[in-house]
């Protein structure tokens, strides 16, 4: 997009906002082509994890629905106001609860993702939901009383994420995807085609992502944080690494991330490292034969130390711990 048309988008959307005002206090828009958003999560909002909104011409497509459905119906209603079409595609990146529990703003549309992600959610999606419930009020005030170390951007961050668990109506459904992708799947618009992809799992079992070949922008669900540590739980990092290489080769302008702002390849970059020195640290442990505790007391290597969500820190050193031969 030249310089021009990227001013010119920039201008509706401002003029747009100006008429309707902000549209969520959940998430603000980023725009990085005519008809193509990130929706970046706010620090305080209830939607914690960033999405997408995409005009195919005669379709929209919105990427990720949040971690709650009062943020996914604030994304639904920002999609058509801005398109002037109703969402017709849902793309879920993957399981885990912060990207999916919007779905159910988002009924009668067509949810696409991998048959491994259909299967985890309908696993496991609901009972993580209720065991959030149950936990989100005592973890809420552990972290107002000071009781969880966290930084000043952290409390707000975590206190957003744990009201939004708190104040999701109950008995809240999270529909399953219905169409799926096994490498590559193309919806195909009057205005542009978005491929939806998988490369198997790295971040979870099984991830997905969106591209845009035209306009060279990569949506990437948890594959990708900025400014952020990873969740490597539930992850696989050797694999991760490989499909941030085949994402790489894409050569993608703007990569929309999980967690944190708009990134680029450097930022693709930036999460190999992290994930490359958690595994020399790993092997370190391995030769030098710490203890689980031992592990768990290591220091946040020094470049990473600034980023959000610290307290991931020592879980992630764990996994890759415990997926390290001795």
């Amino acid at each position: 997009m030249s310089r021009c048309q990227s001013s010119y988008v920039r201008r509706g959307l401002r003029r747009l906002m100006a008429e309707t005002g902000p549209f969520s206090p959940h998430f603000r828009l980023e725009d990085m082509a005519d008809g193509v958003f990130a929706a970046i999560a706010t620090d305080t909002g209830f939607g914690l994890c960033n999405g997408g909104i995409i005009d195919l011409g005669d379709a929209t497509v919105v990427f990720d629905s949040m971690l709650t459905p009062q943020a996914g119906a604030d994304l639904r209603r920002a999609a058509e106001k801005l398109t002037k079409h109703p969402v017709a595609y849902l793309i879920n990146s993957h399981y885990h609860g912060d990207h999916i529990r919007g779905n159910a703003s988002f009924p009668s549309v067509r949810i696409v993702s991998t048959r491994k992600v259909r299967e985890l959610i309908e696993e496991r999606a609901l009972v993580a939901l209720e065991s959030d419930r149950t936990s989100a009020p005592k973890d809420l005030a552990d972290l107002q009383a000071g009781r969880i170390p966290a930084t000043a951007r952290d409390v707000d961050i975590w206190t957003g994420w744990l009201r939004g668990i708190i104040e999701t109506p109950a008995g809240t459904m999270i529909p399953s995807p219905d169409l799926f992708v096994e490498d590559r799947f193309i919806l195909r618009g009057t205005k542009r085609d978005l491929w939806v992809m998988s490369y198997g799992g790295g971040h979870s079992p099984s991830d997905v992502f969106g591209y845009l070949p035209d306009e060279k922008v990569t949506f990437l669900g948890d594959l990708l944080s900025v400014g952020y540590h990873p969740g490597v739980t539930d992850g696989f990092p050797q694999e991760w690494l490989r499909i941030l290489d085949s994402v790489r080769g894409l050569h993608p302008e703007h990569a929309v991330p999980g967690h944190g702002s708009l990134g680029a390849e450097r930022d693709i970059v930036a999460i190999q490292d992290y994930l490359r020195e958690l595994m020399q640290i790993s092997r370190t442990a391995r030769k030098m034969g710490w203890s689980r505790d031992q592990v768990r007391a290591t220091a946040v290597p020094a470049r990473f130390s600034s980023w959000c969500f610290t307290a991931f820190f020592p879980d992630n050193l764990l996994r890759v711990y415990d997926l390290t031969e001795s």
